[in-house]
Formats: C-alpha cells, sequence, structure tokens
C-alpha cells in the first residue's frame, strides 16, 4: 500500500519539472524581447527626425540635455506629446545616435590625421609633419564641448 503512495508522488514531481524549466527561462525570453523592443524602438526613432531640415523634416526641436537641432515630421506630435516620457525617451534616442555620429566622425578625422603625419614623417619635413598634426577635426572639437557638458 505504501509502495503506491511512492510511485504517485513521483508521477507529481515529473509533471512539475517542465513547469520549473519554464519558469526558469521567463526571464532570459524577456530579457531578448526587450532587447529586440529596444533595437526596434532605436531604428524608429532613426526614421522620424533628421538632423538637416527638408521637405519632410520640417519641424525643428531642441534636445533637453544636449541642446541638439533635429527636424521632425508633421505628425510627431501625434507620437509623441510635449511633457511625455516617450518624448523624453526620443529625445534622449536622438541625442545618444548624436553622439555616436559625432563620435564616428571624430575616429575617422583621427585616423586621417594619423595618416597624414606618417606620410609627412616619411618626407623628412618638419614643416610638413607639423602641418599634418594640424590637420582640422571639428568633429573632435565637438565631442570634447559634449564630454565637457
Amino acid at each position: 500500500h505504501g509502495h503506491a503512495r511512492n510511485h504517485h508522488t513521483g508521477h507529481g514531481q515529473s509533471e512539475q519539472v517542465p513547469r520549473a524549466h519554464m519558469l526558469q527561462m521567463l526571464p532570459v525570453i524577456f530579457l531578448v524581447l526587450v532587447g529586440l523592443a529596444s533595437n526596434f524602438a532605436s531604428r524608429d526613432a532613426g526614421t522620424r527626425f533628421s538632423f538637416s531640415e527638408t521637405t519632410q523634416y520640417r519641424n525643428e526641436r531642441t534636445s533637453a540635455s544636449l541642446g541638439i537641432s533635429y527636424w521632425v515630421t508633421d505628425e510627431f506630435e501625434d507620437t509623441y506629446p510635449q511633457g511625455t516620457k516617450f518624448l523624453a525617451e526620443f529625445d534622449r534616442q536622438v541625442e545618444i545616435y548624436y553622439v555616436r555620429t559625432v563620435q564616428s566622425d571624430c575616429d575617422k578625422q583621427d585616423n586621417m590625421m594619423y595618416r597624414k603625419v606618417m606620410l609627412a614623417k616619411r618626407t623628412g619635413n618638419a614643416a610638413e609633419v607639423q602641418k599634418a598634426r594640424n590637420f582640422p577635426r571639428p568633429k573632435c572639437r565637438e565631442m570634447e564641448k559634449i564630454k565637457s557638458r
């Protein structure tokens, strides 16, 4: 009689094992979904604004933290009403995109200057080396301004 009871208990545990595995997987599934959602939100933000005025993007806005000018469509405020967390998050995405773009452009300008310096050093002409070192890097100056805010 006791043997039958143990057998029944064992059967109940085997049904709970898959459920336990599913519960353990929920945080992972959640993180994957959040990651996908943020990727789509980032891409979406990229199509809803421009850093220059065009016929489609003709309403100028300024980001809250960094004061970056960007332009949006006429329908922008329908999706991102003034004073909402959605607008604040959009603003933050614009700033992140802007800073990444400026940093990337600065890296390109640094590489260009480095190549010019290396080429000038091969000539042995000190004036050419100095000229190469003074190669203008406006995006790097802009990045320094952003960092100092």
